[in-house]
Formats: C-alpha cells, structure tokens, sequence
C-alpha cells in the first residue's frame, strides 16, 4: 500500500488526531544512509514523528527537528512539511553494539524543533530530551514548547531486504484542541500506549478499517467524544531539496584563507548533501563563480 496521512478529529471532543503510513518514505530515506537496523529503527520513528507533527502546519511551512543525544546515538535530524515532502538523516548509521536504550541514548539530550515559513523562521525552542525515545521526546516538546497536550505512537518493522529494508512504519498522533477536557485526553493517550492499540498498529497489512479499530480502542468508553471525522491529506514522500547552485551557500562559509588555497591547488571540491546523499564536485570556476555571489542570488535549478 503507498504511503498516507490522515487528519481528522471527534466531532464531539476537541480532540484532533493525524495518522500516517510511511514506510515507503522511510526504507527511501534508510536505503539512502545505508543504516543497520538499528538506526534504522531510530531514523524510521523520526522521520514518522515528524512527518506527525508537520501535518498541523498551515501551507508553506516546514518543521525541522534535530534530536542530539549523549549515548552512542549522537544526532537525527528531520525536515517535513505539510505538503508530506520529507528528507533527514542520523548519526551515525551505525548503532549495533548499542546493548540497551540507555547505551543507545545515554543519559539525556536536547531536542530542537524551528517552525519556518518559505525559509523565513517563525518559532524555535529547544528542551531536554531524557525519555530514550526519539517519537516520545518530540512530543515531550510538543507538550512542553508548544503547550499543546499531545501523545503519539509509532510502529516499525524491518526485513532483511537491501532493496526494501522497511516491512511496516506507521503512526498516529493525539493533539488537544484549545477547550479539550485534559482528564479525558489524557485517558485517550493512556489507552493509545496500551495493548491493544498496539497490536492494531503492529499489523502487518493496512485493512481499509485499520484506522478506524485503533481510534474505537483508543475512545473506548469515552461517549462525548462523539462520531470520527476525517480527510486524506498529501501523501507522506522523500524530497530533498539540495542541487549544485545550492552548493554555493556552502562553498562561501569557507574562510579566505581556505578559499585561496584552494585556488592555488586548483583542485576540485567534493560536497555532499547530509540528507540525501548526493556527491557534488565543484571545480575551482564553480567555486570562484560563488563567492562572487551574493547570499540569495544563487540561481535556481
């Protein structure tokens, strides 16, 4: 099944909720990086936490998260919109001798979220990242930055496939909505961490009514929530949007002294995109034609 996002809420409670498959855009993203499982794993649940939390945002927007940790995982960084276009990458992409959470994550780390409009940014914050988990530290500042009471569940599955390393990635997010009985939210985002909901999203297939069975579990009991109500929204995919004109915000970072030793060796310069990998080679003309560029006039590709 391709990837897709939902957005919807209980007509009765003020209580949104967005729901994402993302498993083609997650084994894109790991087959790109090469990652072991386990970061695999770690990158799968970020990109789809994200993915999550960008669906809220109004057009042109975009939300970039950079998780830093303390334990052999270092960074994972994440930009989504939602217009569903998503790229990130994690480091590094080697995480097997990571025994444990604690060994994978260490004792703490931060968690940064900027919220942007056409590159221009609106809100930025940064808090503590100390729940081990990349999906729960992201709401942890949803909660926290945000003021917005949130919960979310993410569910991966990998296959020893080099050419599709993701079986299953999927997730849903609660949000309370301003008025939301925060008694009864937070019973709903109990039930979505129980077993049951579990199960449901750990299906290896998506039935036409898989949405459905989770948001009854996740509401059970709960009679004022009234009827589900909801709408498809852009499907979540990879996109990254670097290209060698892009290039030359890198190339005019470099101090002088760097730029005339390159000149002098006349040798070509290799960049690479963290997201997605791609290997730009940038001969001295290129690099000259930068830097007498100026910021924002690089042309368009």
């Amino acid at each position: 099944m391709p990837d897709i996002l939902y957005k919807g809420r209980w007509t009765g409670g003020e209580v949104a909720f967005a729901y994402a498959v993302t498993t083609d855009t997650v084994a894109e993203v790991v087959r790109r990086h090469d990652c072991d499982p386990v970061s695999a794993h770690v990158l799968g649940r970020a990109l789809t936490g994200s993915v999550l939390a960008a669906s809220s945002l109004g057009e042109g927007e975009r939300l970039n998260v950079r998780w830093a940790y303390e334990g052999l995982l270092r960074t994972v960084v994440v930009d989504a919109g939602p217009d569903g276009a998503t790229r990130g990458w994690i480091s590094p992409t080697s995480l097997a001798e990571a025994a444990d959470a604690e060994a994978l994550y260490g004792p703490g780390g931060e968690v940064k979220v900027i919220r942007s409009h056409r590159g221009h940014v609106l809100a930025s914050g940064t808090v503590r990242a100390e729940l081990q988990d990349v999906v729960q530290d992201l709401v942890y500042f949803q909660c926290i930055s945000d003021q917005v009471e949130s919960g979310a569940m993410v569910m991966i599955h990998l296959q020893p496939d080099p050419a599709r390393p993701v079986a299953l990635c999927r997730g849903l997010l609660l949000h309370a909505l301003p008025g939301a009985d925060l008694v009864r939210f937070d019973r709903l985002r109990a039930r979505l961490a129980g077993e049951a909901a579990r199960d449901l999203m750990s299906r290896d297939t998506e039935p036409d009514n898989l949405l459905e069975d989770v948001l009854h579990r996740v509401a059970e009991g709960e009679r004022e929530l009234g009827a589900v109500e909801y709408q498809a929204e852009p499907a979540p995919h990879f996109r990254c949007t670097c290209n060698r004109h892009k290039m030359g915000a890198v190339l005019r970072a470099l101090p002088i002294p760097d730029r005339m030793d390159m000149v002098k060796k006349k040798e070509d310069v290799v960049v690479n995109c963290r997201f997605c990998c791609e290997r730009y080679v940038l001969t001295v003309e290129d690099c000259i034609r930068a830097w007498n560029t100026k910021p924002g006039q690089d042309p368009v590709e």
